[in-house]
């Protein structure tokens, strides 16, 4: 009994990222399509995952963590494709905007303003890279909650925390975002 149930329940503990993706490979897509709420993007975020773990593993502390780790990837990399995909999306809307305008199909009573719509994507722009400035966690919080639309509960379990932790952090993480804001704002 002592060999075989030490066989039973031996780990395995990959040595290099190609190993652990190989391990984890198949679970990390299902979390990936988990969070894509589709197939569609599952393989592009598992390019992404990939990467960051070919560049990043020599910052793993240590190799039976490579499964957490490479779950956060997997759960950055899905959430950053479905952000990119809501800007495509959005960046088309404003361009048929643009078009109906400059091609008289522009409604004067409800119709977009150029300046609103040239506005809007500064802001974004703005929005944007002060996100890119923050640290990650403060950014994460912010997608998960404004992006993504998660409640604090929703967060709080994901990160496995309490709730009160989470509106401490989200509260602090707005006021780096306003100071951010108001730093690009007045260069």
């Amino acid at each position: 009994m002592g060999s075989a149930g030490q066989d039973a329940a031996a780990v395995v503990i990959p040595s290099s990222p190609l190993e652990a993706l190989a391990l984890y490979g198949h679970w990390l897509k299902a979390v990936a399509v988990a969070r894509l709420r589709t197939t569609d993007g599952a393989d592009d975020v598992m390019q992404e995952v990939a990467a960051a773990a070919m560049r990043n593993w020599s910052t793993l502390q240590s190799p039976d963590k490579a499964k957490p780790w490479l779950y956060r990837l997997t759960v950055r990399a899905a959430l950053m494709h479905r952000r990119s995909l809501g800007r495509a999306r959005k960046r088309i809307a404003q361009a048929a905007e643009v078009q109906a305008i400059r091609h008289g199909r522009h409604d004067s009573l409800g119709g977009p303003d150029p300046l609103e719509v040239l506005l809007s994507s500064e802001r974004a722009a703005i929005l944007r890279r002060a996100l890119q400035t923050m640290p990650t966690r403060d950014a994460e919080l912010l997608i998960m909650k404004h992006v993504d639309d998660c409640s604090y509960k929703e967060i709080a379990s994901r990160l496995g925390v309490t709730v009160p932790v989470i509106e401490m952090r989200l509260f602090r993480a707005r006021q780096k975002m306003r100071s951010l804001l108001q730093q690009q704002l007045a260069a």
